[in-house]
Formats: C-alpha cells, structure tokens, sequence
C-alpha cells in the first residue's frame, strides 16, 4: 500500500481537527456573550441544562412571533397569493410598515405633549387668577367720525 504513512497522517490530522471543533461548541466561546449576560445567571461563565433550556425556549418563542409576522404580512400585501412578496408587493409592505411607524411617533409625540400639558397645568390652576371683568363696550361718542389715513387704516375724527 504506497503512501501508508500519508493516509495515517491524515486521517489523525482529520480526527483532532474533528475532536478540536467538538470542543470548542462546548466552551463558553460558542454562546455569545449577551448570552451569557442574560442567562448565565450563576454567573460561572457557562451556561448550566436549566440555562440552556430557558434560552432555547426563549428562540423558539422569537420565531414564533417571527413566524405570526410573517403570514400576517403575507397575508395582508401578498396580492397574487403565491407565498412571496414580489417586488411590487414588498414596495406596498414598506409603505405601509413605514405608514404605520409614522402613525406610532405621530401618536407617542401627542401622548407626550398631552403628558406635558398636564403636567403644566396644576402649576397655572394653583395660581390665583386675578377675576375677569365682563365685557363692555365703551359708550361711542356720536360726534366721532372715522377717516382714513394714508396707509389706508381707519382713524376716529372729532
């Protein structure tokens, strides 16, 4: 068998390269750090089962809601029903997304202001207010006459 050696050589280089990328999916270095943040909740720099499982359970949820996004989408912008949004239909989906995202800031500015407004209003209702005279018209003086200057305004003449 020519070449013996070679094959040997190789096929041991195979099995540690192997044995290698096992391990490493068992270190900390293949969960991502804001894992471990989140979930590492012994804080020991490993995820434990329990760990594990309430952070599978948390991405099968997200693609849940994924999923729920998706055919609501589908179902409202894909017109000729075929289960993809083409060009035209993935057009009309960004317009409306972007429709309602300005509907949102228009309605959390209003919100905001509305806070805002009520906020300042116990300070001016805490205020006394000086009482408001009612209304009434001076008494017009029948000798008066209106003349115009040369602005073109209205001026009273004696």
């Amino acid at each position: 068998m020519p070449n013996s050696p070679f094959l040997l050589r190789l096929a041991v280089a195979g099995l540690l390269t192997a044995l290698t990328l096992l391990r490493a999916e068992d270190t900390p270095a293949s969960v991502p750090a804001s894992v471990l943040k989140r979930y590492d909740k012994n804080k020991n720099g490993t995820l434990e089962a329990a760990e594990v499982a309430k952070w599978e359970a948390d991405k099968a949820a997200a693609r849940a809601k994924h999923k729920t996004e998706r055919d609501a989408l589908l179902a409202k912008y894909d017109a000729n029903h075929d289960g993809r949004l083409d060009e035209a239909e993935t057009a009309d989906a960004k317009l409306g997304m972007e429709k309602v995202r300005a509907e949102r800031i228009g309605e959390k500015i209003m919100a905001r202001a509305a806070a805002e407004k009520a906020a300042r209003e116990p300070e001016t209702a805490a205020q006394p207010s000086a009482p408001i005279a009612p209304a009434t018209e001076p008494a017009k003086d029948k000798s008066a006459t209106p003349a115009m200057t040369e602005d073109g305004d209205a001026m009273m003449m004696k």
